[in-house]
């Protein structure tokens, strides 16, 4: 039983009617591009980076076969992000608005490659089985709208400007009973074949631009962020763009409660969307819809595939530019603000001629004091940002233990607070406390965990690798190390040269 039943094969445009499927592009048979576009947003880089590894995980023999396409903001440290991943990297101009139709930029950069067909996909997606082989044959592949977003008389209304003589036929929407016009789709999620792309790529350009001078229709309904989504739709009927329905399975959205119309039960949940709002403090999916047990098993799937993949660079970025109350975590809020304080007050940080704070954060805890010749590290940017704010009158540097630690000068104090607790690697553990304790002239003061945190059991975010006193002392570099305080689930202390 075919998934649309009598909507499968509908194609849009001059002909409007059922046609065999062509030859698919799915695997094993064909190459198949996957596409999607990064700015300087953090949130993007984020997502980005998990569904890259997604796309890896299920999709892709070589990471190669992923095209992320980034805007000229983006920064070297989050394009190295992917580089290192093995992806292909692709610069694009902004677009249109600059901002919701830059996808529309990304088909040009995929037209002279030798591919079979090419998959957009928005970064706020992640994969949880193979969309290869859900892959049409010679049609447009995308998923009828959620809602009906824009409204069908708000979509009339645009057709009638672009001079469309006949309207399409109308279909239900994905959720819920709303009715909207047949190629009218959720942009999360396009395949589209070789053959295509040229027309595509122009079509979609020429009406994106025309509807961007013509939004009249949006405007009035406050849709203006649509106008990716329209001006494909007005591209699929006015050029006579064969078109597919995608099954809701390629692009199952999680950010409400309501029925999946167009999703077939006999196959996986391929692509999740779960939208920025789902997104929570931990940079895991909790979508605040009532989710039924097989949407409670897709989300369990992706959050694993996200924890499994965890970085430091791209989740601090999102915690920082999202979540800013929460900012460095537990430890620098609250009551440990005014402890970590007053703990450094007596040990005497006033009196160092110099300081190194490594993973200063936003700079909550240490903004108050008056100190000389400070230095904050920190590999998230948008970190460093806060604390130029707090501090301007410090220095701050961005900072990557694998490729900057020769640049960085030592001081008589480091600090180190909750950094080691989240490094992934025993490699990375140990590099960064030689790192650490070779910059310091005088005085460390270092946090971290004297054994295993069973009441963090679970939780992506934090690794123990061993005890670290024992960690300090095998630097054989400090001629008293002693406990100073301790906090949450972390031991303070202080080791001197």
């Amino acid at each position: 039983m075919h998934w649309l039943g009598p909507l499968a094969r509908l194609v849009p445009g001059k002909q409007h009617k059922s046609e065999p499927a062509e030859q698919p592009w799915n695997h094993p048979r064909g190459k198949t591009a996957f596409s999607f576009v990064v700015d300087a947003d953090p949130k993007l880089a984020f997502q980005g980076y998990h569904l890259a590894h997604s796309l890896i995980e299920h999709c892709v023999e070589e990471p190669k076969a992923i095209h992320v396409q980034v805007t000229p903001e983006v920064d070297s440290r989050v394009r190295r992000l992917f580089t290192d991943l093995g992806c292909n990297m692709h610069e694009i101009r902004r677009f249109g608005d600059g901002r919701y139709c830059n996808k529309v930029a990304q088909l040009e950069n995929l037209r002279d490659i030798d591919i079979d067909g090419a998959v957009l996909l928005d970064t706020d997606t992640i994969v949880l089985a193979d969309i290869r082989l859900f892959l049409a044959g010679g049609a447009l592949q995308a998923k009828v709208v959620d809602l009906a977003n824009p409204s069908l008389g708000a979509l009339k209304k645009a057709a009638r400007l672009a001079g469309m003589r006949t309207l399409p036929k109308t279909i239900p929407v994905d959720a819920g009973g709303g009715k909207t016009y047949l190629g009218n789709c959720n942009g999360g999620y396009y395949a589209i074949p070789k053959a295509l792309i040229p027309v595509v790529s122009a079509e979609w350009r020429r009406w994106t631009l025309w509807l961007l001078d013509n939004s009249e229709p949006l405007r009035q309904e406050g849709k203006q962020n649509h106008v990716d989504q329209v001006a494909m739709w007005l591209a699929i009927h006015m050029a006579g763009i064969p078109y597919e329905p995608a099954p809701s399975n390629l692009n199952y959205y999680t950010h409400f409660s309501g029925a999946h119309r167009y999703y077939d039960p006999e196959r996986p949940i391929a692509l999740l969307h779960y939208h920025d709002s789902s997104l929570n403090v931990l940079g895991q999916i909790e979508p605040e819809a009532d989710l039924t047990a097989i949407e409670i098993d897709a989300v369990t799937r992706a959050n694993a595939q996200i924890n499994r993949h965890f970085d430091n660079r791209v989740f601090w970025d999102l915690r920082y530019a999202r979540f800013p109350e929460r900012g460095s975590g537990v430890g620098s809020r609250g009551h440990n603000v005014i402890y970590k304080r007053e703990l450094l007050a007596r040990e005497g940080i006033v009196a160092a001629a110099g300081v190194l704070d490594v993973g200063c954060g936003d700079l909550e805890v240490l903004k108050v004091f008056d100190v000389r010749d400070y230095l904050g590290l920190d590999q998230s940017e948008t970190a460093l940002m806060l604390a130029r704010q707090a501090r301007p009158d410090w220095d701050f540097r961005a900072f990557d233990l694998t490729c900057d630690a020769d640049a960085i000068p030592a001081k008589d104090w480091v600090l180190c607070f909750e950094v080691l607790i989240h490094q992934e690697t025993e490699d990375r553990y140990r590099k960064l406390i030689d790192f650490i304790a070779g910059k310091a002239r005088e005085t460390l003061v270092v946090s971290g965990y004297e054994a295993y945190p069973r009441n963090r059991r679970g939780n992506h975010m934090i690794f123990f690798h061993e005890p670290l006193e024992l960690s300090l002392r095998n630097t054989k570099r400090f001629r008293l190390i002693r406990k100073i305080g301790e906090h949450t689930d972390v031991a303070v202390f202080r080791c001197d040269v």
